[in-house]
């Protein structure tokens, strides 16, 4: 009896640890290149974290792992404390290393195609040792939607007047 007392405290445990957050969603908000150098580019993620519970999160960090086209290419860390408001959402930015060893193999397919498929593979700690939360978010970016819209072009039209107030 004892024994078996034992293993259902551990796999409760186990798959405590492990489990997915109901109502807490991770979402890429925004990318910024930072810096570039041979072998690592150092960008910028704003991730958004939704809450949809009815009650607060909070987190005092948390680690993420960056994966492009199912290839992964770097991960960032976040030490500042945050609180996600019940039925809200807040967005974080992290810094993320990304290898330029593993994006050269390929980049190529990347710009052909315009677009790519991400994932973010989260893990957000609490205060407690037991308050750790895992999420997955996986989305496809269209780099289509980044082009930059050209300015209208100058004319050589004379400019139309402008209107006139009528005295009666």
């Amino acid at each position: 009896m004892k024994i078996l007392f034992s293993l259902m405290a551990c796999v409760t445990l186990v798959c405590g640890c492990s489990r997915q957050t109901p109502g807490l969603s991770v979402n890429l908000a925004n990318v910024r290149f930072d810096a570039v150098t041979v072998f690592e580019t150092t960008a910028t993620f704003t991730l958004r974290l939704n809450n949809e519970t009815p009650k607060p999160m909070k987190f005092t960090g948390g680690a993420h792992k960056i994966y492009l086209n199912g290839l992964y290419v770097g991960s960032g860390l976040s030490s500042e404390p945050v609180e996600v408001p019940r039925l809200g959402s807040i967005t974080q930015p992290v810094t993320v290393h990304l290898s330029n060893i593993a994006l050269a193999t390929r980049i190529k397919s990347v710009i052909e195609s315009k677009s790519f498929d991400y994932r973010i593979k989260s893990v957000f700690y609490g205060e407690s040792w037991f308050s750790r939360m895992r999420c997955v978010s996986e989305g496809r970016l269209d780099l289509k939607d980044f082009t930059p819209t050209p300015e209208p072009a100058e004319t050589n039209a004379p400019a139309s007047p402008a209107p006139t107030a009528k005295q009666e």
